[in-house]
């Protein structure tokens, strides 16, 4: 097919008639789902979109073991170990749910698009700053609807209320943290592993796995799971839990990307992420923050220190996982995945019944509001045709995750400040970082094509 009547496709909507798939009777409107990464994160993203109205068509995994635990759940239905294989029955399926690791999520997202597929992409949405623009210029072009898998981003409205309030006033600072890497997978490792095939794998899906990275053996220290930690295949912490923790941050100041980050971590930057780093990010003003605004990210469980908050409820502790605003007249905090903000200093002063009064009144109001689904959103703008009325979508999780990489790569330069310009999208006081933006391509696994 041309590329133009690839483009008119993607502008379309997918609307069938009834038809028998595999036997079973499909009602108007159904949408067709292929599955890539069936086991891990993509059976509960399966699970969840066919409860908001999807049916599953195809599934796809390069662990052979893996692929045939979850067809059980759906006999009849075509499995595949090479995504590209799967595509070439793209007629038989009208969106693509892609849950492999990070460093696949651009080739299989911008393939699918091509094909007029809707995609929806678990998080980070790509590996590299590159990739993130391929996917935001092939989503304009093709009309597809779009949206990244941070499935917690409704929940994004209850921070969004406190800051259109101006309960603690102009916004200054703002912390977030997470426990992981911990114990949920290693970081700081020097230099990969030798060969050790995995069962369910064989030397062919494995180059599938790999994909455009560099290549490195097979070997259980990188798949399933503990992919996240090395550079060529995850994105660290920042990747993982930022994603989810600092999402209200982004969309509520309406960040954008930043102009300047600098990092600190324990160990060098080689061939993984750093056991324990931190990293700041400088945004210049925004509707929200006239006067631009500083994010602090930690990893490990490192909130910000008591003393570094005015007016801290005496009693209040910060949990693992945190989302911090810090404002001229107070601040507020929220927990893991964006439940709901709690009021931990107010009025400038130390905490006293003032600060309790309004902490309780904004927690009723809170808990009050109503939010949408992650997964209906994105099933309703398909049937919709309408690509930005997903929460999550590609415009808005595009250039958020591209913040995010950005800070990513200054842990490779420690100690150093690297200012970034959103124009020209570069950094402009170290060339060596502005390598670490691109894309990779791979023999038979090129993204140049999509540049």
């Amino acid at each position: 097919m041309k590329r133009r009547n690839f483009l008119k496709a993607g502008a379309g909507v997918f609307f069938i008639k009834p038809i028998q798939l595999f036997g079973q009777e499909l009602p108007k409107q159904q949408i067709r789902m292929a599955v890539v990464g069936a086991g891990g994160i993509g059976v509960m993203t399966r699970n969840e979109l066919k409860k908001a109205g999807a049916t599953v068509a195809a599934l796809c995994d390069v662990d052979r073991d893996r692929l045939a635990a979850q067809a059980k759940a759906f006999p009849g239905i075509p499995t595949y170990t090479d995504w590209r294989e799967m595509f070439k029955h793209e007629k038989d399926f009208d969106m693509v749910a892609v849950s492999t690791p990070d460093h696949t999520h651009a080739i299989i997202g911008l393939n699918a698009m091509r094909l007029g597929k809707h995609v929806y992409i678990q998080k980070p949405l790509a590996h590299s700053f590159e990739e993130c623009k391929m996917l935001m210029a092939e989503q304009k072009r093709t009309g597809v609807v779009a949206q990244m898998g941070n499935q917690h981003h409704p929940r994004g409205k209850a921070y969004k209320t406190l800051i259109d309030a101006n309960v603690i006033g102009k916004v200054t600072k703002v912390y977030c943290w997470t426990d992981r890497p911990g114990g949920w997978w290693p970081q700081g490792m020097s230099s990969y592993p030798e060969e050790k095939m995995l069962p369910g794998y064989t030397k062919e899906t494995w180059d599938i796995w790999i994909g455009p990275s560099a290549f490195h053996p097979c070997n259980p220290a990188l798949a399933p799971f503990k992919w996240r930690g090395w550079w060529d295949y995850g994105c660290g912490a920042i990747g993982d839990m930022a994603i989810h923790n600092a999402d209200p941050a982004f969309e509520t100041l309406e960040l954008g990307l930043p102009i300047a980050v600098s990092a600190t971590s324990d160990t060098p930057v080689t061939v993984a992420y750093p056991q324990n780093g931190k990293i700041e990010l400088k945004f210049g003003p925004t509707p929200k923050c006239p006067d631009g605004v500083t994010l602090t990210w930690t990893n490990n469980s490192k909130p910000p220190a008591r003393e570094q908050i005015a007016g801290l409820h005496p009693n209040y502790q910060f949990e693992s996982n945190g989302l911090l605003f810090e404002g001229d007249n107070g601040a507020f905090n929220g927990i893991i995945y964006q439940n709901n903000p709690s009021i931990i200093s107010y009025g400038g002063h130390d905490w006293n019944a003032e600060s309790k009064d309004v902490q309780t009144e904004w927690t009723k109001k809170l808990r009050d509001l109503q939010y949408h689904n992650h997964y209906s959103q994105f099933i309703q703008a398909i049937k919709d045709g309408k690509p930005e009325d997903c929460g999550s979508r590609m415009s808005y999780a595009a250039p958020f995750t591209q913040a995010l990489l950005i800070g990513a790569i200054a842990l490779r330069f420690p100690g150093q400040e690297l200012k970034f310009d959103p124009a020209t999208e570069r950094f402009t006081n170290c060339e060596a970082a502005n390598a670490f933006l691109k894309a990779p391509s791979r023999g038979n696994f090129s993204l140049k094509e999509f540049a």
